[in-house]
């Protein structure tokens, strides 16, 4: 796709082996960040048919980047193919007329056209800031399901409590190939109607090999049992223990009370100074940790989750107050 911006050639095209380094350079000088590009090669590794990703440019100079991290999506039982939306920015070069259908919004629909169209990610999801989610709902969708609020949990450890039921389950750390997840999936799935599949693939791509971050995975059994009945991440760095992801089995409240006591003691051996989760999609959860001190509060940053859907068989609507949320859904943990 080619157009002419100030009398220069601008070209809208996916992403092609080589433009790492210009891809990332864009995202670091958009953010003030200093990512290194072995952190990028993780976050979006090579794709059978190509990353999805679209690129404006003008003479080679980048000056909008629209990203998707595959996903596999559950509704209702039915599997899709799915992307989280990530890495969004444009350059100032970029954002004249950016509210009048500017460059950013041309590379966004050369993505749905590209990817979602065509069936590579039938669902979109993302969690943008104040400012683009106005422009997202004003001229890309972003509204075909309403925003949805995050639950954010958090407690100081201070505040924490524990059940004596913890006492009938015990944790095993996890693998970066865990096998055993497939089967958690299969058992808990229907508690999780609308969410991200929580499968061992999906571990393996999402918690392994990050070049600098080490997260804190937990299997966690009936004390004298085999089969898996939770599944939890821990990120412990900043001063937070954040409970990154968690997948357990609601006829075990006694595994969620032992996460919660791994949540303490994890805290305690690294100085957190707070806890905190997302959980949305699970009220007996919420419930179990709002007996434990956690409390609900805004989410920082004013973040927001959107979809919009490709395939006229979705009914992006079924998302609505029903989606499975945690930190992992989402890149910034």
């Amino acid at each position: 796709m080619a157009d002419k911006l100030s009398g220069a050639e601008l070209s809208i095209r996916p992403f092609r082996p080589g433009d790492e380094v210009a891809v990332n350079c864009g995202f670091n000088g958009a953010f003030n960040l200093h990512r290194r590009l072995d952190e990028w090669a993780w976050k979006f590794p090579p794709q059978p048919e190509g990353r999805l990703i679209m690129l404006a440019e003008i003479e080679d100079d980048l000056l909008a980047h629209y990203a998707g991290v595959p996903v596999r999506f559950s509704i209702d039982g039915r599997e899709w193919t799915g992307a989280q939306i990530v890495d969004v920015f444009s350059t100032r070069a970029a954002r004249r007329g950016f509210t009048r259908k500017g460059v950013w919004v041309r590379t966004v629909e050369a993505f749905f056209e590209t990817f979602g169209s065509t069936g590579r990610a039938s669902l979109l999801y993302g969690f943008p800031s104040p400012r683009p989610l106005r422009l997202g709902v004003l001229q890309l969708g972003y509204d075909a399901v309403e925003p949805q609020p995050i639950v954010y949990l958090s407690r100081r450890p201070a505040e924490a409590s524990s059940s004596r039921r913890r006492h009938l389950y015990r944790a095993e750390l996890a693998a970066d190939w865990e096998p055993r997840l497939d089967d958690l999936w299969r058992r808990v799935r229907e508690s999780y109607p609308v969410a991200a599949i929580r499968d061992a693939d999906r571990a393996l791509h999402r918690f392994a090999g990050h070049p600098f971050v080490h997260y804190h995975r937990f299997l966690i059994f009936p004390r004298f049992g085999r089969a898996p009945v939770a599944f939890v991440v821990f990120r412990t760095d900043e001063g937070r223990c954040r409970w990154v992801d968690l997948l357990w089995d609601h006829r075990h409240p006694g595994a969620l009370e032992l996460v919660n006591r791994l949540s303490v003691g994890l805290a305690a051996q690294t100085g957190a100074e707070l806890e905190e989760l997302w959980l949305n999609g699970d009220p007996v959860g919420r419930k179990v940790l709002e007996e434990r001190g956690f409390s609900r509060s805004e989410v920082p940053g004013q973040l927001v989750m959107v979809a919009r859907a490709f395939d006229p068989e979705l009914d992006v609507t079924a998302l609505d107050g029903r989606v499975y949320l945690t930190m992992a859904d989402a890149d910034l943990v």
